[in-house]
């Protein structure tokens, strides 16, 4: 599974805070990773240095073969809580996606 992390001008993407980043996907996605092709974090800050609430953005699109992307977004006050929220988010979102196929596939085995 690759994992692709991009930031906006708002924010300072270093390499190791991007390696943080794909940890944490990694390890909740890390059961799925046969099926996942590609998974693309992009994260943002709406208003850039200003104090403010809910302006730090993390959208995740989880890209499978032959299957529409996963996307889910979290946008909350610090980035980690964005961050964190986002990849909870798509790792639920990715669970009763496989387990819909799943069981779609057994139905269709069946007859």
């Amino acid at each position: 599974m690759l994992i692709e992390v991009r930031t906006d001008g708002n924010i300072q993407g270093s390499e190791q805070f991007s390696d943080h980043v794909k940890t944490v996907v990694q390890t909740a996605l890390d059961r799925f990773g046969d099926r996942i092709r590609r998974v693309d974090v992009h994260l943002s800050d709406s208003i850039g240095n200003k104090p403010g609430h809910d302006d730090k953005c993390c959208k995740i699109e989880a890209r499978r073969d032959g299957r529409e992307p996963i996307v889910v977004m979290q946008q909350e006050t610090t980035m980690d809580q964005a961050i964190r929220g986002a990849v909870q988010s798509l790792k639920k979102s990715v669970e009763n996606a496989f387990g819909k196929e799943s069981t779609l596939d057994q139905l269709r085995d069946r007859h």
